[in-house]
């Protein structure tokens, strides 16, 4: 075989290959014995047709079956001598086709991975962070234990702001003469925050029985407008409930297996404790990629880098619009729809630039360190997923499948995980603070 390399950029090489004659011809020699022997040619018994006839009738499939097998063959040799890494599919600059007593000869362009001199990625520096645990972090998380096993009940007085409150409801248009929607026995809890400040205002101090007419605010864009005639809400109180919530005591601990109260108080430290510390590490982790990222300057393969920008602009444009549906609703334009679209991938293209660095500068460490993910590594994050999204392991699996086309995207990222850990623990730790 012989195989030249030219270079069109720093990422993107033209290989020229030749896959000599004897080779090609060999090949077959013997494919078209083997058809020769099981093909069926009436008036001859297996094996015995004339090897013109067998050609004739076979030559083709035996032609397309022999690039099949070696050009991928060749290509990898290739690749191999020249040390190169391809990070896409190749393209082939002509048709390939076998003729008689001729090499086979072909050139195909592929992009591959730049080669980054010099990689290191021991001693890092990075700032050591000591987390600590405040007592009134664990008692708000206690407090928050106690407001989960809250208990509401029935009440014979005005609204109070943390009350729990069944209502049906009739919203109408700015005139309060046209029905938009209604519904009945809606459960509303003023005590969570997320019920409107005008919304609560008209209901603080009304009884079961009441019916409070309530003006929502109209938009001009994302701004309120200041004549405030936007729909009504009319509201029926049917119930009102109270929050009673139970004693922090060593009862209350043995609702969550604990004897004591201590003992609960204890566990829930070490878990924000552990929080912080994971916190910290990812934190750091961030900080030791952007300095490899920062250090070494090459150019990126054209195809990655237009993938990870089409990624960021589609997950901007969806994070826009669900904010804007917070804000107001899906009717007006998003940031990102007004916006040009190539001022929008202009944008967030640094960005993209650097993730794509970044991913490349952890597969070049992986291959360096023989970081793999092993099959037992991907089964039990697929279990950790699927008990956290309550789902089956099968369809975290379908859902990474339906989305990137195969799970290789999936295992990647843990291996990425994996690499990062290793160069956080090759650090260099800086004099840090506590939090």
């Amino acid at each position: 075989m012989s195989a030249t390399v030219e270079n069109i950029s720093n990422t993107k090489k033209r290989l020229t290959i030749e896959i000599p004659v004897e080779i090609i011809e060999k090949e077959f020699r013997a494919s078209l014995d083997n058809v020769r022997q099981r093909a069926r040619i009436p008036g001859f018994r297996p094996g015995k047709a004339p090897e013109s006839m067998i050609e004739k009738k076979f030559g083709n499939d035996i032609k397309a079956d022999i690039i099949d097998r070696l050009v991928p063959e060749y290509y990898s040799k290739a690749l191999k001598d020249a040390e190169l890494v391809p990070v896409t599919l190749p393209k082939f600059e002509s048709n390939l086709d076998i003729k008689k007593h001729e090499p086979l000869a072909f050139s195909l362009t592929v992009e591959v991975r730049p080669d980054v001199s010099g990689l290191n990625y021991a001693g890092l520096k990075v700032g050591a962070v000591n987390p600590v645990v405040e007592d009134k972090e664990i008692e708000d998380t206690v407090q928050g234990l106690q407001q989960e096993r809250a208990v509401f009940e029935v009440v014979d007085r005005e609204i109070r702001d943390d009350d729990l409150i069944v209502i049906d409801y009739v919203k109408l248009d700015p005139s309060g003469q046209k029905e938009i929607s209604s519904a009945k026995d809606q459960v509303m809890n003023l005590g969570n925050n997320m019920a409107p400040k005008g919304l609560l205002d008209g209901l603080l101090g009304k009884k079961k029985g009441d019916t409070v007419e309530i003006p929502l605010p109209s938009f001009e864009g994302n701004e309120v407008k200041e004549d405030n005639k936007g729909d009504i809400l009319r509201i029926t109180i049917k119930e009102v409930k109270q929050k009673n919530l139970p004693a922090v005591d060593d009862d209350f601990a043995k609702d969550f297996g604990h004897d004591t109260l201590e003992a609960l108080k204890e566990k829930v430290r070490e878990g924000i404790l552990k929080a912080k510390k994971e916190k910290t590490a990812k934190e750091q982790k961030n900080t030791l990629l952007d300095t490899l990222v920062s250090s070494y300057e090459f150019d990126v393969p054209e195809s990655l880098l237009e993938k990870e920008l089409e990624n960021l602009v589609v997950h901007e444009k969806y994070s826009s619009k669900k904010t804007q549906e917070l804000i107001k609703d899906a009717d007006s334009p998003s940031a990102s729809e007004t916006e040009d679209a190539a001022a929008v991938a202009e944008r967030l293209r640094p960005k993209a630039v650097s993730n794509v660095k970044a991913s490349i500068l952890l597969e070049m460490i992986a291959e360096k360190e023989g970081i793999t993910v092993t099959e037992e590594e991907m089964k039990t994050r697929i279990a950790l997923l699927a008990r956290h999204f309550q789902t089956t392991p099968e369809a975290v699996i379908n859902l990474f499948v339906t989305k990137d086309g195969s799970l290789d995207n999936f295992r990647n990222t843990i291996r990425d995980e994996k690499v990062l850990d290793l160069v956080l623990s090759k650090a260099e730790f800086t004099e840090g603070e506590q939090t």
